[in-house]
């Protein structure tokens, strides 16, 4: 799972896992499941072993009742307060707790939209039934093992965390068995009107399991699978389960659980997601799976897992694509409002967009910055040496800096103490550069400044010359750092942090307008532009798709005078008027192509960002509800319908890190 989800199941493992161990064993499931996906009917028989302890505590979905309940052949009489039941037991020997339940799960939510956290859903199209919902009753301990064996009609498939056993077809019932041997978070169970394709990666069996109309995707889904899983196993080490999984969902998400990845049967198609996010998936299973997360001190899987998938691939496909994934997190960070920043042991969760520019883009940004300061050798080490010592057990931040400090023998207190602990970035500036020396001995002078608390830094330098280019690194420890460079030509430009491998605050001139310039400012006014009717409605949805905060809605009378980020949707026709009395262009030429919808950012005279969605019509608008959040980090996209046709970002012009020298 991801996400505020994986945060949830996770605490509930974590946190209490030492006070169970003192209690007593871990408990033991034994499972039998019978789900019907037409009408959502579950019955659940679940027979639980215990010993060592006085209590257990058990969630139960609110959905669900105790038809049965016996404690070694005991008639019980369940009490269920706020979904929680405690069965006080009799002695610290072995004590066995059989629990028949049933119930209807939810139905699917209507237009395939997506489920509260923690609820299970079911309907033909496919039945989801998180663990973290609590359809299978669970201790307050979080961790157990367990043996789950499924039943559903046929043509229905159904597939689950946990090794995958057994599987057969027998009087028109499906059946498979799933188990984990070890402690494990609660089962989550898949169902749906699957084709089943099967390959295997080494000694891994991969399955897919798709809908009808997705079936010709499984050959690649599995191909590719078995590429990531050989890749991070080279990387990292042995892929820490028996099997992976690819499952459509008909719910509009995409989530990472043990040993599978359920994903939006609408997406599945898409290239970027066979490309890059089935590898972030994949990589979970080590990163946030494999090593839990001690939230306690912050959530480091995702940015591990972004910089070893995401970023990896990025940078295998070319230095300008890594350099640009790399511009595109300061941008993301320039465009965060200070009072929604917040340091990296701080983040747990992508709750909005806000946390991912942390917990993801900076965590990843951070371990790009140990790479380069440890070196790749020693970086490669911590990361195996991490994951042989922690395997499935829990570790946090203070964790991997041990890891690291072992593989590079250096002490690594200052690098984790400034960009964790540490709120913001570093600011830095070139105070003077100028050429000095006599011709035959040329060298530039060079101070670079840097806000208060200064940071300890290792920063290139780029010097072109008339000879070529010179790279030189300048350690900063204070405030402000002077040095002479020597260069074997006569110098004509310098670059600083030319490649943008620093996490920093970008200087004005440095980023050009973003559509999460606006879409993460809180103070953002929205203007609604449309001749009322379903397209009114649909551009308010719009809008609270986009934007991180609840909407503010405004008039133009209301903006003008108001240097504060606007958001202007609508339709075309409404939209020009709005931008003629703000002094903008009516349609900028990277826009004006054929498509049905157009959206770019733009800078108003007081200099405060705007963006521009301006639709042909109606249903132009509603084709951006699902594509056009996903772009945040453009500054201008045509679409056709639902589809991207073009998008970019505006080009800098020139920019305060760099200085020329005359000829």
């Amino acid at each position: 799972m991801s996400g505020a989800a994986r945060v949830l199941l996770s605490l509930l493992i974590v946190l209490a896992a030492g006070a169970a161990a003192a209690r007593g064993e871990m408990p033991a499931h034994d499972i039998d499941a019978l789900l019907d996906p037409d009408s959502g009917r579950l019955e659940v028989r679940d027979v639980i072993t215990v010993e060592g302890r006085r209590t257990i505590d058990l969630r139960i979905a609110p959905w669900l009742r105790i038809d049965r309940a016996e404690l070694d052949g005991r008639v019980l009489h369940p009490k269920v307060v706020a979904g929680s039941w405690r069965v006080e037991l009799p002695g610290l020997s072995g004590h066995r707790l059989d629990l028949r339940l049933r119930g209807r799960v939810p139905p699917l939510p209507e237009g395939a939209g997506r489920p509260s956290a923690g609820l299970a859903v079911s309907g033909p199209e496919g039945s989801y039934l998180p663990g973290y919902a609590a359809w299978v009753p669970w201790s307050g301990e979080g961790a157990a093992s367990y043996r789950l064996r499924v039943r559903l009609p046929e043509p229905y498939r159904a597939v689950a965390t946990g090794r995958f056993a057994e599987e057969r077809i027998e009087d028109g019932y499906y059946h498979a068995t799933f188990a984990a041997d070890r402690p494990s978070e609660p089962p989550s169970l898949f169902a749906g009107p699957y084709e089943v394709g099967e390959g295997r990666a080494g000694g891994i069996r991969l399955r897919t399991y798709f809908h009808g109309e997705l079936a010709g995707l499984s050959a690649t889904y599995l191909a590719a699978s078995a590429g990531y899983l050989e890749r991070f196993q080279r990387q990292v080490g042995p892929y820490p389960y028996a099997d992976f999984h690819v499952i459509s969902a008909p719910l509009p998400v995409g989530l990472g659980f043990p040993n599978l990845t359920y994903i939006d049967r609408r997406i599945l198609p898409l290239p970027f997601i066979r490309a890059r996010s089935l590898a972030h998936e994949v990589l979970h299973n080590w990163w946030g799976n494999g090593v839990a997360v001690d939230y306690a001190g912050g959530n480091w899987a995702e940015g591990l897992t972004t910089y070893m998938a995401d970023y990896a691939l990025a940078a295998e496909a070319g230095p300008d694509k890594a350099r640009e994934m790399r511009l595109g997190w300061l941008r993301d960070y320039a465009a965060l409002p200070p009072d929604r920043d917040q340091a990296l042991v701080g983040f747990t969760a992508k709750r909005h967009d806000a946390a991912q520019v942390i917990g993801y883009n900076k965590a990843a940004f951070v371990f790009h910055m140990l790479k380069a300061e440890i070196g790749g050798e020693a970086f490669s080490q911590g990361l195996r040496d991490f994951w042989r010592d922690k395997r499935f057990a829990t570790a946090g931040w203070r964790d991997l800096r041990a890891a690291f400090e072992r593989s590079s023998g250096r002490d690594l207190a200052w690098f984790f103490a400034q960009w964790l602990e540490r709120v913001g970035a570093p600011r830095l500036r070139i105070e003077t550069a100028r050429p000095n020396g006599p011709a035959e001995d040329r060298e530039v002078a060079l101070t670079i400044v840097q806000d208060a608390p200064a940071y300890r830094l290792s920063v290139p330098v780029e010097i072109e010359t008339d000879a070529g280019r010179l790279r030189e690194t300048v350690r900063l420890e204070g405030e402000r750092t002077t040095v002479a460079l020597a260069v074997g030509g006569r110098p004509r430009a310098l670059h600083l942090d030319p490649d943008h491998g620093l996490f920093r605050r970008l200087l004005p001139g440095e980023a050009p307008p973003i559509l999460r310039d606006v879409t993460l400012s809180a103070e953002a006014l929205t203007i609604v532009a449309t001749d009322g009717g379903a397209a009114d409605g649909t551009a308010r949805r719009l809008a609270e798709r986009l934007l991180d905060t609840p909407p503010r809605y405004g008039t133009l009378s209301d903006l003008e005078g108001a240097p504060v980020p606007a958001l202007i949707v609508g339709l075309s026709a409404a939209v020009t008027p709005i931008l003629d009395r703000l002094g903008l262009a009516r349609l900028p030429e990277a826009v004006a192509g054929p498509g049905t919808a157009r959206v770019w950012t733009a800078r108003r005279a007081d200099r405060a960002p705007v963006v521009v969605v301006a639709a042909a019509d109606a249903a132009a608008l509603e084709a951006l509800l699902r594509p056009l959040p996903h772009y945040g980090g453009k500054s201008f996209l045509v679409f056709e319908g639902r589809r991207a046709v073009e998008s970019g970002v505006w080009p800098s012009r020139g920019g305060p890190m760099t200085r020329r020298f005359d000829r």
